[in-house]
């Protein structure tokens, strides 16, 4: 759910985007059906007859797109070729979970075999270079030190909840997070089995040992080594900072990108995922 929601965020703001670059400069006018077909244009035009403030998530989105496809694009092809474009755009969007669902329910009214195949060639596609990150699936191992320069892993804290923040200290977003952070530790304090991590990927020791020392926190820092940051570009993506990953117990990933702990649906989230383990 969480990594839908990510999606559907990233989605809304593109939506947000479009429709702002239509009404800049001006009184707001509906966007018209275009001449010939043009993908933006088209999309433009069909969000027009949605009301963005009724989606929740990407489950809404491509349903309501689709009947309003049906409804307002006169041409049949555009249309087919219409829900092809946004297919694809959502399952090349889907970093953070399997997007199967979105596909099999467009294949179920797909019409054109090309069309077809052309998106199951961009879920394939998703697929090899996202799915070893993807929920259940067991969570690539990052190594890092501590503030002594002992080299841990991920593996080594198995056994654990691990909430796992990825920051710089040059980052004021991350910063920023560090509140929040604060309160989730003194939270879950007294859980063992709960462990709350900040890893650095700072080039320079003694910046991020500079920063703390001026920054005290009550939670688990480390600094990522040569090799932890090339598996976190190169395996997670963490290209964008910060980015929380929570992996369970048995070191499968729960989410490789959840929301941010100043989100406020974040708490209760991140709640249910150590209740649920505390029973276990």
């Amino acid at each position: 759910m969480v990594g839908k929601k990510l999606l559907f965020c990233t989605l809304l703001l593109v939506l947000s985007l479009g429709t702002s670059a239509q009404n800049a400069g001006g009184a707001q006018t509906a966007p018209s059906l275009p001449g010939t077909y043009h993908k933006d244009s088209l999309i433009d035009y069909t969000v027009s007859h949605l009301r963005l403030e009724e989606l929740e998530t990407v489950d809404d989105y491509l349903p309501k797109m689709y009947a309003a496809i049906d409804q307002h694009v006169p041409n049949h092809e555009w249309g087919q070729r219409l829900k092809c474009d946004i297919t694809c755009d959502i399952l090349e969007m889907s970093m953070s979970s399997d997007p199967i669902g979105y596909l099999n329910d467009y294949l179920k009214q797909a019409t054109a075999d090309s069309l077809k195949v052309r998106a199951q060639e961009a879920y394939t596609k998703v697929k090899d270079k996202y799915s070893s990150i993807w929920p259940g699936k067991p969570a690539p191992d990052i190594s890092f030190t501590d503030i002594n320069g002992k080299r841990m892993s991920l593996k080594s804290l198995r056994g654990k909840i691990l909430l796992i923040d990825i920051w710089g200290t040059w980052c004021a977003p991350c910063i920023e997070e560090m509140p929040f952070i604060e309160k989730l530790q003194q939270r879950y304090a007294h859980r063992d089995d709960v462990h709350i991590m900040s890893i650095a990927c700072d080039k320079k020791a003694d910046r991020w040992k500079a920063f703390l020392a001026k920054h005290p926190t009550s939670w688990h820092q480390y600094l990522v080594t040569p090799e932890g940051d090339k598996t976190l570009n190169d395996v997670y993506y963490a290209i964008g900072i910060p980015r929380f990953i929570i992996i369970d117990k048995e070191g499968k990933i729960i989410t490789p990108d959840a929301l941010r702990p100043s989100e406020k649906e974040f708490i209760e989230y991140f709640e249910r995922i150590c209740h649920l383990a505390e029973g276990a």
